[in-house]
């Protein structure tokens, strides 16, 4: 019997040397680190409180501001920033604004815009000094990208936000109205362009660091629902208040339910910062805003209307519901709406500090598992350096693919610019340098035909050998989960995925099985671009030009491509693994042999150390 049982154990203590498999119970263990995070997400979720709706009932005229954008689209249909129509539709604002009797303020700057080169733009700005200095904003772009493209035109919301002025205009009887709040009524340009005329007002203006909070108009005469934007350029949305508030005065007024971006795109704006409206400029520097448009205009959806033609019902509503919103939030009593991040479900929101401890608690189980997996690899006198080297050639070889990329920006392959976001329809997207783009591509695959001949399996490749490449690629994902927990814990929501489907691929396990482990893993990165190409309407070739274009123009952070560059060699790494073709570095020799640059390097060397010995 003792006999027996000494067999069995020695049996079972074999199995455990050989396995290679996650130690499952420890992660399941190190799952209960996220139970409190979980309570306090569930004691996080409230319902956005709305401001009371003003006691006047709002004046909106849709008919009058139906002929304005009629007017507007038909004397100026081409207003593409920096050229001759843009400046008569600014002139046209500005008279239009005047003769109302209020006074305008013409902020003119040069900015370097994507397609269009360097331009001068202009912001016109309009002041309804309050009694108080804090200020509320309403903001519309009136510039378009052509006549072609009517879609594009903001022709509705710049008469609507003429409208909006025209109710606090000089009265030829009686006193004349004065709101609670100094209101600033501003007509950006390069809306369509990356709203760098948002961008600038946020920047530059007092208004703006004064603002209880700041509306946008866009596309409100376009069909479908209407729709509140919410995403900032940083991780952040508009806050609860004022997205309660804005949803309570269109359901009065435009009697249907305002829609928010589903769950999903809202993760994925917040763990990317992406936003291609104008709220996302205000966001960013600090302003509370939100956007306020119609699902078919956020969609880039063509109502098929002839150019020129209004909707005067559609406008009034949407225009009734916008002036209500601005009177609620003049005649409010607080402090100024803050920033922060928020989840928006259903009517309810989940505050963003429970997300983010959430994401950063899921983190914990996984590094549990790989601690696991380095100690095992440890006691088995596992050779990590080769695994560490292949990571190494990986990385070089990624950082090889940004260095082409930069040079892709010198020679017009890839966009440069202010860092905006790119308009989805950029000839840069729609009809890419493919030549420019093939050559980058070439060189790209022979330096990677070059570095990988030190990559490829070089005879029998042991199970030690695969599973310190395994460990290799895990420890720099952690290094990249970490970093994200830190700088933007939003970015894990992307990177989970992979931590624990690749955690858990067995380079020992069927063929099938570590496979559909690392598709598994991938599905974040590969969501997160999808969702993009949805929200801009691009098909899966165009998005990542999309993505790489708002690198090279700045708008995506240098920490995001570092980290995005650590995932793709990580990912590299673990996906030779997971289809057999993984391979010890330059097959595991010590000390490996000279690679291209250190030969190289030593033979030009040679010659000068001869030399030197004649002398």
């Amino acid at each position: 019997m003792d006999a027996a049982r000494s067999r069995r154990r020695g049996r079972r203590q074999g199995r455990d040397d050989a396995d290679t498999s996650t130690h499952t119970r420890l992660v399941r263990v190190g799952l209960l680190v996220t139970a409190p995070a979980i309570i306090a997400l569930l004691f996080a979720v409230s319902v956005p409180g709305a401001l009371p709706p003003a006691p006047l009932e709002p004046l909106f005229d849709g008919e009058a501001a139906a002929e304005l954008a009629t007017t507007l689209s038909t004397e100026y249909p081409e207003r593409i920033p920096g050229t001759i129509g843009a400046e008569g539709a600014a002139r046209w604002y500005g008279e239009t604004i005047r003769a109302l009797g209020l006074a305008t303020d013409d902020d003119a700057w040069e900015a370097d815009i994507p397609d269009l080169g360097r331009v001068t733009l202009r912001n016109v700005v309009t002041v309804v000094t309050g009694r108080s200095e804090e200020t509320v904003v309403v903001v519309a772009h009136r510039d378009n990208a052509g006549a072609d493209r009517p879609h594009e035109d903001n022709a509705s919301s710049t008469a609507a936000l003429i409208e909006l002025a025209k109710g606090f205009a000089p009265q030829e009887v009686g006193p004349d109205p004065q709101p609670q709040r100094t209101l600033v009524f501003v007509s950006t340009d390069a809306g369509v362009y990356g709203g760098a005329g948002a961008e600038r007002f946020a920047r530059t203006s007092p208004y703006a660091a004064a603002a209880v909070a700041a509306v946008v108009l866009d596309g409100l005469d376009d069909a479908g629902r209407p729709m509140l934007s919410i995403a900032g350029d940083d991780p952040v949305t508009s806050a609860q208040p004022l997205v309660g508030t804005a949803s309570a005065r269109i359901a009065e007024h435009a009697a249907k339910t305002a829609v928010l971006p589903d769950l999903l795109t809202q993760f994925a704006d917040l763990a990317t910062p992406f936003s291609a409206s104008e709220q996302g400029r205000l966001l960013a520097n600090g302003v509370a805003a939100i956007t306020i448009s119609t699902e078919e205009h956020h969609r880039g959806v063509s109502t098929g209307a002839a150019p020129g033609s209004v909707s005067p019902e559609r406008l009034e509503a949407l225009g009734s519901a916008s002036e209500a919103l601005v009177d609620s939030l003049d005649a409010s009593i607080g402090a100024p709406f803050r920033t922060v991040d928020s989840v928006y479900l259903h009517g309810r929101a989940v505050s963003g500090w429970a997300v983010r401890l959430t994401l950063v608690l899921l983190v914990v189980p996984f590094a549990l598992g790989l601690v696991d997996l380095i100690a095992r690899a440890r006691r088995r006198r596992v050779p990590l350096k080769p695994a560490v080297r292949g990571l190494r050639t990986r990385l070089l070889l990624l950082l090889f693919g940004a260095l082409l990329v930069a040079v892709g920006t010198l020679t017009d392959v890839f966009p440069t610019g202010d860092p905006l976001p790119l308009p989805p329809f950029s000839p840069y997207v729609t009809d890419p340098s493919i030549a420019g783009l093939s050559v980058l591509a070439i060189l790209f695959a022979v330096t990677w035909l070059v570095g990988r001949r030190r990559l490829v399996p070089v005879g029998h490749v042991s199970g030690d050998d695969r599973f310190a490449g395994l460990v290799a690629g895990l420890v720099l994902l952690g290094l990249v989960a970490i970093v994200l927990a830190v700088v933007q814990p939003y970015g894990l929501a992307f990177v989970i995925p992979s931590l624990y489907a690749w955690l858990w691929i067995d380079p020992g396990s069927a063929a099938w099985r570590r496979i559909a482990l690392f598709f598994v893993g991938l599905a974040g990165p590969l969501l997160g671009v999808a969702l993009l190409g949805r929200e801009l309407g691009l098909d899966a070739f165009e998005t990542p030009l999309y993505v790489l274009g708002l690198a090279t123009v700045g708008y995506v952070s240098i920490s995001t491509v570092i980290l995005s560059i650590g995932w793709l060699a990580a990912a590299s790494q673990v996906g030779a693994v997971a289809f057999g073709r993984y391979g010890p570095y330059a097959g595991g020799s010590e000390p490996p042999p000279r690679g291209v640059i250190r030969g190289t390097l030593a033979r030009t060397a040679r010659p000068r150390a001869t030399q030197s010995s004649r002398r």
